[in-house]
């Protein structure tokens, strides 16, 4: 019976987007992949089986995986006997003793490393570090998974000689955790957002490709006869951003926004049903699964045109050009009096969400895996 090796160890405490995926990814291909038996590599923070089955088993590693840790140690760690090794958050260790499979989200550091960070050392340290990393496991990776076709546009046009690998699994969406059930009532967010607040929401990373600071100017401009009408904002995580701390010492922002660094997933889902418009007009991604997200709850969704979010969202959202604030301003303007439009994207948008499920995503990730030992 063939031994798939799967890193495994963005899934802990610390939610991320590439952490949902390999947890719901795993959850989904263990079950149909009844020939194979698997090890899942987990950080050693999470407590809990990421999979309970008979054929798999969990082995704790050390080191987070896009870590130097993980390039030159976690290798040793990976068993003898394994048949393929899968590197699900775009880095794989040295020295494996099989061959492997790398998902690829995006080749933001490589493309467009001003997008990626603000701050010119990490910018150049990291840049260099996954251009590095990017290019070896390209190369040497028996097949590389793209995200979304625009990711594996990108491949080609960084790699070409590569790009023969490259397979496209898109990322699933769970009817079980997004519906209106689950997310609750709107009393569940009365401790972040007053009763009868009506609110707008980001949710995202503070990187530049986020474009927060563009969206905020555009929100605030377009609901300046509305002091009622605010914009939660939910940072997973922040990097350095002068432009968007030099807009928040502003008292009327401040006013106007509500700041989290991070909420429960039970707080985000309602965050999500509640909100007015999920804001995601971003420069850059490899997928764009928060809007599916807000579009799987009945959330009007305000996108931008970049290749990928096109791609996924298609007719589901309305889209704007994130660089030219005029047209984010005169969109959001359109989605917040525009009761026809609205209802028109509520709709579409939950039709465009039963397109992308883990179920497929398994089956098309468990055929590259039984390719991939062919070279």
């Amino acid at each position: 019976m063939p031994h798939i090796v799967v890193d495994a160890r963005s899934v802990h405490g610390g939610k991320s987007g590439i952490g949902n995926y390999v947890h719901a990814l795993v959850r989904h291909l263990v079950p149909i992949a009844k020939d194979y038996r698997f090890t899942l590599l987990r950080h050693p923070s999470r407590q809990s089986p990421i999979v309970s089955h008979e054929l798999v088993r969990e082995l704790t590693v050390a080191g987070d995986n896009k870590s130097v840790r993980t390039v030159f140690l976690a290798g040793r760690h990976c068993p003898r006997d394994a048949d393929l090794f899968d590197g699900p958050a775009d880095i794989v260790p040295l020295g494996l003793p099989c061959p492997f499979v790398v998902t690829l989200h995006d080749m933001m550091w490589v493309e467009a490393p001003q997008l990626a960070s603000s701050f010119l050392p990490t910018r150049i340290a990291n840049g260099l570090w996954y251009r590095s990393n990017f290019r070896r496991t390209s190369r040497t990776a028996r097949r590389i998974i793209a995200i979304s076709q625009a990711t594996s546009d990108a491949i080609g046009r960084v790699f070409p000689q590569d790009h023969h690998k490259v397979r496209v699994v898109h990322h699933g969406i769970s009817r079980d955790d997004y519906n209106a059930e689950v997310s609750g009532p709107r009393e569940r967010l009365n401790d972040l957002v007053s009763a009868g607040v009506r609110f707008s929401l980001i949710v995202g990373q503070g990187s530049p490709y986020k474009n927060h600071p563009g969206i905020l100017r555009a929100f605030l401009e377009a609901t300046a006869d509305d002091p009622m009408h605010k914009l939660v904002i939910v940072r997973r995580f922040s990097r350095i951003d002068r432009e968007m701390n030099a807009l928040l010492a502003a008292e009327a922002v401040r006013r106007k926004i509500i700041l989290l660094s991070f909420v429960p997933d039970e707080q985000l889902l309602a965050l999500y049903c509640h909100a007015s418009i999920l804001l995601f007009a971003s420069h850059y991604e490899g997928f764009g699964l928060p809007a599916l997200e807000a579009m799987r709850l009945g959330t009007p969704v305000l996108a931008s045109t970049y290749p990928a979010v096109t791609e996924i969202i298609g007719d589901g959202a309305l889209h704007g050009v994130s660089t030219e604030q005029a047209d984010i301003v005169r969109q959001i303007r359109r989605l917040d009096s525009d009761t026809a439009l609205r209802s028109q994207l509520i709709e579409r948008g939950k039709q465009r969400c039963e397109q992308f499920r883990w179920e497929n995503a398994a089956q098309q990730t468990l055929a590259v895996y039984r390719e991939a030992p062919s070279g």
